[in-house]
């Protein structure tokens, strides 16, 4: 799965340079380890398949592309030569599956499960997954455990992956979650990062001239830094001791509440934006100033009119149908817009909370908003939504349009909520069984989710 580095390089050169790894032979005189990797490769061919984008690159009769249990292949079916592959059977102009086609060429449980695949409008390429897991990526813990036929496992690590769910759920604007990006992955142009590009510059930290500037200084070292820190009582934790610049940053960030880490990454974003008027301009911002200036732009951020958009869905697993609920409400607590839709042919509830994430992108640009967060109950969706990582499953179509599209938002996060805060969500869900078409209400809802609404509302007064 990683063509690229050093010893798949030199295995391509020596042993298959003008076909592919799947294709390649023993060969004469193999070494150990080439011998070691073609006996494993069985694994592999059993547990590859195709997760459906365009359809362009798949054949319908010869590759695995079914997302069910079993080879993922099409069984016991006679070949029609008409149809050779996956695109034959979609409709380009809208967007979904050729009902009719499939319902004549194949068994009903087999077209039941094609009609499920998911299909998105930007028509994204076809792609090559690991049926092994349910991310769709390899990893050897997973081919060992298919060995052995037992559970898939999924590889992460943990504290990274609280760190970006955490960073993408912040309410801050969008240029400075990217921001934190490139600054937790040290991909800011620093003197140090320049000077190992061999783009010579005088290392001095620019801002107190008391060390080489690296991330590590610029943004915890520098004393400069340190007054700012404290001057917005978001002082660094004294028992935080990872050795790297990243563990240490995704830690720091793990210890502290939200609050806390907004306003942080405000201070961090304020801390480069200084260093680049003194390295540039000659100009050097008083501390006074940077903090008057952090405090008036959080005070800013805070009131902006974030949009909290919560999204569930109601799924039958016999019909293989479900019902959208969608609701959002101003910084009050008032209702802004809200709607139902029902949807047939989708496969399991997490796909079916992927599709309501999704539309409730949709209904937020159809309103205007610039500022959202996306709440669900799905921590599955919500996390596939907030990490970094490859995604390669069923949903996989889904989560990449739904990011697609969140450019489009000066402000956005999604957040993992449990099923009992989401009930007037669930509400709207309920309700769209009255309804065989979708529905969307503005600046109302119906009478049942008004009554959650109020109550929420009372309970939040109450709170406070």
């Amino acid at each position: 799965m990683q063509p690229n580095c050093l010893f798949a390089c030199v295995m391509k050169a020596k042993y298959f340079p003008r076909e592919d790894f799947m294709s390649a032979r023993l060969g004469s005189y193999p070494s150990f380890t080439w011998r070691s990797i073609l006996g494993a490769r069985h694994v592999l061919a059993e547990g590859l398949g195709w997760r459906v984008g365009n359809g362009e690159e798949i054949s319908i009769w010869n590759d695995a592309w079914l997302p069910e249990p079993g080879n993922g292949r099409i069984q016991c079916q006679a070949i029609d030569i008409r149809f050779s592959k996956v695109a034959d059977l979609i409709d380009k102009e809208a967007n979904t599956w050729k009902q009719d086609i499939i319902s004549s060429l194949f068994a009903e449980e087999q077209s039941r499960c094609i009609l499920a695949i998911p299909l998105v409008s930007s028509r994204p390429p076809d792609v090559l997954i690991w049926r092994g897991d349910n991310t769709g990526c390899y990893t050897v813990k997973s081919g060992y455990k298919r060995i052995i036929t037992t559970g898939n496992p999924k590889v992460q690590n943990e504290d990274s992956a609280n760190f970006f769910t955490k960073l993408w759920g912040l309410k801050i604007p969008s240029k400075i979650r990217i921001f934190l990006w490139k600054l937790v992955h040290n991909f800011l142009p620093t003197k140090a990062n320049l000077n190992m590009r061999h783009l010579m510059v005088s290392p001095g930290c620019p801002v107190c001239q008391g060390g080489v500037e690296t991330v590590d200084h610029l943004f915890r070292d520098c004393s400069f830094t340190k007054q700012i820190l404290q001057g917005m009582d978001v002082a660094d934790s004294e028992d935080n001791r990872e050795p790297t610049w990243k563990d240490w940053l995704v830690k720091e960030f793990n210890m502290q509440n939200t609050k806390i880490c907004e306003v942080k990454a405000i201070v961090y974003w304020a801390l480069w934006y200084n260093r680049n008027k003194v390295r540039h301009e000659g100009v050097r911002g008083h501390v006074r100033d940077i903090l008057a200036f952090i405090k008036a732009y959080h005070t800013e951020v805070s009131s902006l009119r974030v949009f909290t958009i919560q999204t569930t869905s109601i799924h039958k697993e016999v019909t293989k149908r479900s019902i959208s609920g969608i609701i959002a409400r101003n910084k009050d607590g008032l209702v802004m817009a809200a709607c139902t839709c029902p949807w047939d042919n989708i496969p399991d509830p997490t796909t079916a909370e992927a599709r309501a994430c999704l539309q409730a992108i949709d209904m937020a640009e159809g309103m205007g908003f610039h500022e959202i967060c996306v709440e669900g109950d799905s921590l599955t969706v919500i996390n596939k939504i907030n990490s970094e990582m490859e995604d390669r499953s069923i949903i996989s179509s889904l989560i990449k349009e739904i990011r697609g599209r969140l450019p489009k938002f000066r402000v956005f996060s999604f957040r993992h909520i449990p099923r009992e805060a989401n009930r007037v969500a669930h509400e709207m869900a309920s309700e769209g069984k009255n309804y065989a078409e979708p529905r969307y209400w503005i600046e109302e809802a119906p009478a049942s989710v008004e009554r959650l609404v109020a109550q929420d509302r009372r309970e939040s007064v109450g709170r406070e």
